[in-house]
């Protein structure tokens, strides 16, 4: 071998041995990991466009996915030759603003214009009794006697669930759907007035109509609950 050519030899060996460098060929191959974080970015996203506009609590999944998207973001920055997954992520935040900003924009409205004229917005926790006195019921409750209320809550299910004139209202899904045991001062029974019927689902029902107290409560035809201090007379019902 001429002596004159071993100097190229060594260069070229010398090549091929260095560790490849950033951005080369054989880095492009590189095993890259998922980032998690989009994953569940684009998760909740989707979640939340399906659930955001259907009750005000679901508002909470799009808020996760531009969460998980914001960690994503950050984590492509500090380990970019790491993971990967950055479209997802991106995709994830944009969904998870629009469905955020949108159910927020729609629920607002819902509830500002969901009250008919007349009637008086009470909520479950105005039912509840105060420590403080020696009644067994709201001091509240007697202020809403005999006055036009309007109150959500969910069907408590019982014996007949198709066409119900007469039903128990509770404020939470539990005590609904999975075998609760609310207590008296957390039931109100639905009375409905006129032909007007519903059956029995698990979606948030909006009852208005005259609020009556019992001081000494009344029985009910419900075996569960078979008595209650709160009535409610209604004459409008969605």
């Amino acid at each position: 071998m001429n002596r004159a050519n071993l100097p190229d030899l060594k260069e070229s060996m010398q090549d091929k041995l260095a560790p490849s460098q950033p951005g080369s060929a054989e880095n492009e191959f590189a095993y890259r990991s998922i980032s998690k974080a989009s994953v569940s970015s684009i998760i909740f996203a989707v979640l939340g466009a399906l659930t955001a506009f259907l009750a005000p609590h679901f508002v909470i999944l799009p808020v996760l996915g531009l969460a998980f998207g914001c960690v994503a973001v950050v984590n492509f920055r500090r380990f970019p030759e790491e993971l990967s997954g950055k479209l997802a992520a991106h995709v994830g935040i944009a969904l998870s603003l629009i469905c955020l900003v949108g159910a927020t924009a729609y629920h607002s409205y819902v509830y500002s214009t969901e009250v008919p004229d007349g009637y008086r917005r009470i909520s479950y926790g105005d039912l509840r009794p105060n420590s403080r006195t020696q009644l067994p019921f709201s001091e509240k409750a007697r202020e809403f006697d005999g006055n036009k209320v309007f109150l959500k809550g969910y069907v408590r299910p019982s014996a007949k669930r198709r066409k119900l004139k007469n039903f128990i209202l509770v404020g939470d899904f539990g005590d609904c759907c999975f075998g609760g045991n609310p207590k008296m001062t957390e039931v109100v029974a639905i009375k409905i007035l006129g032909d007007e019927t519903i059956d029995h689902g698990y979606s948030l029902r909006k009852i208005g109509g005259t609020f009556r107290l019992n001081e000494r409560s009344k029985r009910t035809s419900d075996d569960e609950v078979p008595a209650v201090f709160y009535e409610i007379e209604a004459d409008h019902i969605r």
